[in-house]
């Protein structure tokens, strides 16, 4: 079995490692091997191995590269067959498979499916029994419907750490030196990804919602932890659910349990505004002398108006008391920001770029980044315009999606109240005024 990761710039990827270790516990022979800019060379390797089944797992941007890579093993003469997962699959499962020319595709969470399917494969069986499957006979498509997952997460499989080089996943602090020098990031770190649950309990609309949500325990994702710190002499953790804040007695369970590692770690963590209230003074203060570092939060809009139709469950007044109260602890916050939204007014924007500029200048150290808002397969608003005819099917999205001109401002449909036109100078007027502040604090911090 052949599994394709993207290759590894700065974080390790802990999907193909959960899949490779599943299979891996099981004894099957697995390999990753890696995409780069070569792809017939990718190609060729892949062909070298002969394997049972090759597959392929990702987002949705991913989904066209995978088609194109399929026709290629496809014209060197594979005779092996192909699935494809991940969120390029799950919430267009039929489509994805036809779009893309893979034999099968895997709905949801992908270990229990693809071990069945590679044992399936390999032993000569039916396959059309398994759960979780979409299985693809020239233009028929057959749903199998949802298969299993792995319900007590404390169950995953040992990340097989031998699979993936080291020297690319783990100097991550070195990597950011090179390649996006920021204050957040140390030349010296050496970065664990920690894994510790799956799904988010939250409804956000242009969120991609793929499984109920899930945790491991504290104790035991800070086991694994602590064995791989020590194995590789890590010296920074990376928490890097979709929520590892979910609730403040999980910070508190957090805290503890870093406390009993057997060095000392700086960490960063993921976290909603609503959540981050809740937890008062005192334990984000325990939370920094822990090592806390980075937070990563998604503001989205600093109208209150836009917060309520995204789903984040606070207001820009809420936002901007906790980026002070971060600041306050000197803990350094990654923070998000998204324009075009479902129905969002130049007056909306407005306030974004404010609550961004106050924010800024009340703490330079604050990293944003801006985006235009995609409905992608999974959301709330990709469903909406579907329901509403703004694009027909699943192929008008892809069709505009990968035929985009290139950039950072790509906007595939315009949801809100605001012309193509000038939401495009918004978002260019969002970028030049962070640059701004960014500058004119740099120039400040040089006067003094």
């Amino acid at each position: 079995m052949v599994l394709v990761s993207k290759g590894i710039e700065f974080t390790f990827p802990l999907g193909y490692a959960y899949l490779a270790g599943y299979l891996k516990q099981r004894g099957e022979d697995v390999r990753v091997v890696f995409k780069r800019q070569d792809a017939v060379g990718l190609v060729n390797e892949i062909m070298s191995l002969n394997p049972v089944l090759v597959g392929f797992g990702s987002l949705y941007p991913e989904l066209k590269e995978t088609g194109d890579l399929i026709t290629m093993l496809n014209q060197a003469g594979r005779k092996f067959p192909i699935v494809i997962g991940g969120q390029m699959v799950t919430p267009t499962p039929e489509f994805a498979v036809k779009v893309s020319g893979a034999d099968y595709g895997i709905i949801g969470e992908g270990e229990i499916t693809l071990h069945s399917l590679v044992t399936a494969i390999r032993e000569g069986r039916d396959i059309s029994s398994i759960r979780g499957l979409v299985i693809r006979r020239g233009d028929e498509v057959i749903n199998t419907g949802h298969g299993e997952c792995i319900e007590n997460l404390d169950n995953l499989p040992p990340v097989p750490y031998e699979m993936f080089p080291t020297e690319k996943w783990l100097p991550i602090g070195l990597w950011y030196a090179k390649n996006c020098p920021q204050p957040h990031w140390k030349i010296e770190d050496r970065v664990i990804n920690v894994h510790g649950g799956r799904g988010c309990p939250f409804k956000c609309n242009f969120c991609y919602h793929h499984s109920k949500p899930r945790y491991r325990s504290i104790e035991v994702m800070m086991n694994e932890a602590q064995a791989a710190l020590k194995r590789f002499n890590g010296n920074m953790l990376y928490f890097s659910d979709d929520l590892v804040l979910a609730s403040p007695k999980r910070a508190r369970e957090l805290v503890d349990h870093i406390r009993k590692l057997d060095r000392p770690v700086n960490y960063s963590i993921t976290a909603r505004f609503d959540i981050l209230a809740r937890i008062d003074d005192a334990l984000l203060g325990e939370m920094k002398e822990t090592g806390l570092r980075i937070v990563g939060l998604g503001i989205e809009s600093g109208s209150d108006r836009m917060l309520e139709i995204i789903g984040k469950n606070c207001t820009a007044a809420t936002i901007r008391s906790e980026l002070s109260r971060l600041k306050r602890f000197d803990i350094m916050p990654t923070v998000t920001i998204m324009l075009g939204q479902y129905t969002e007014t130049v007056e909306d924007v407005e306030m974004s770029i404010d609550l961004m500029r106050d924010t800024v200048r009340e703490n330079p150290l604050i990293n944003y980044v801006f985006t235009v808002t995609t409905p992608f397969p999974g959301s709330k608003l990709y469903d909406l315009i579907m329901q509403q005819g703004v694009l027909r099917d699943d192929q008008h999205f892809y069709d505009i999606y990968f035929s985009a001109g290139g950039g950072d401002f790509k906007q595939i449909v315009n949801l809100s109240a605001i012309s193509g036109e000038k939401l495009g100078k918004l978002y260019q007027k969002i970028n030049r005024v962070y640059q701004e502040e960014k500058t004119r604090s740099v120039r400040a911090g040089s006067a003094v």
